[in-house]
């Protein structure tokens, strides 16, 4: 029975223990990369993750300013 792994775009053959370059990853094509697009993704990523941290917190100090009035209510 031959087992075939695949990680990181590379294919293992465990029978043969050799290593071959799946089709689908090309080595040696050059890409074009933006500097201003990857600059612009992570200041928006930045201003999303204070966004879910300013909620987060709200809803923290929500939950405890209720268990405060329901124990005051209660006593």
């Amino acid at each position: 029975m031959q087992k075939v792994y695949f990680h990181n775009g590379k294919s293992i053959d465990q029978n043969i223990n050799t290593r071959r370059l799946s089709d689908s990853q090309h080595i040696g094509e050059k890409q074009v990369v933006d500097i201003n697009k990857l600059l612009n993704r992570v200041k928006i990523d930045q201003k999303n993750e204070t966004k879910r941290k300013i909620i987060f917190y709200s809803f923290v100090i929500l939950g405890i300013s209720l268990l405060g009035t329901l124990i005051v209510f209660l006593k």
